[in-house]
């Protein structure tokens, strides 16, 4: 499925182990939840120090208005969300996984090597203790 500019829509990658999150060092954490669902905690409640930038473009389903990778780009430097280093520790979640993976799979694209889709707050939560 393409995107509103032809582009095609991002696959995401699996959400990793809960040993993997453990051993990242002060990871830079980017949560793709859309706003409501941040406050209404689908997936749990924020993380202390995540970075909100939602994949959802203004909160439309992927369903409906498929995310391209520039689109998403253009997002994270808006929010100043992309760390200098690229082998910077990186975690991605939103309320499962899904769109998490599929920002796991936009900044691997960038140069990124050392990001990893943590599926959900609560997931990350438990991992990392």
């Amino acid at each position: 499925m393409a995107s509103a500019d032809g582009a095609a829509a991002v696959e995401g990658t699996p959400v990793v182990s809960a040993e993997v999150l453990r051993e990242l060092k002060d990871p830079v954490i980017i949560d793709a939840r859309d706003p409501e669902e941040v406050t209404g905690g689908k997936g749990g409640p924020p993380l202390e120090g995540s970075i909100n930038v939602p994949f959802n473009m203004d909160g439309a389903k992927q369903s409906d208005r498929p995310t391209s990778a520039s689109d998403y780009v253009a997002k994270l430097e808006e929010a100043k969300a992309l760390p200098a280093e690229k082998d910077a520790a990186i975690i991605t979640h939103c309320g499962a996984g899904g769109r998490g993976g599929k920002v796991c799979a936009v900044l691997a694209s960038l140069g990124y090597t050392n990001v990893h889709n943590g599926g959900g707050p609560d997931n990350i939560r438990a991992a990392r203790g």
